[in-house]
């Protein structure tokens, strides 16, 4: 299969410009293409913030911490609220840990 004629132009173009540019140019070209990539959801086609944190995600990452044997006395006083808002006061009771488990080690 040939390439289109516009495939040709757009591949000369292409080849000329990053001829044209410096290495720290086509560094900052290549972290920019890789913020866009990061920050565009191919699942709904739609762009999102990656800097805005997403609770239910982040919620999920510490429940799969503890399942995966983070003793609760690890977690950040954010990350406790955030378990304790999920499932309530004794939270620590879902793993098997005691209130004192959390404060310990």
């Amino acid at each position: 299969m040939s390439k289109s004629k516009a495939s040709e132009i757009f591949e000369k173009m292409q080849k000329n410009f990053l001829n044209s540019i410096s290495e720290e140019e086509k560094e900052k070209f290549r972290i920019m293409g890789e913020k866009l990539h990061a920050s565009f959801d191919v699942n709904k086609g739609e762009m999102y913030d990656p800097s805005v944190i997403n609770m239910e995600e982040a919620l999920a990452y510490v429940v799969e911490s503890l399942k995966s044997g983070l003793h609760p006395s690890f977690l950040t006083e954010d990350e406790v609220a955030m378990v304790q808002a999920g499932y309530g006061e004794e939270w620590y009771k879902e793993w098997g840990y005691t209130k004192e488990d959390v404060t310990k080690l």
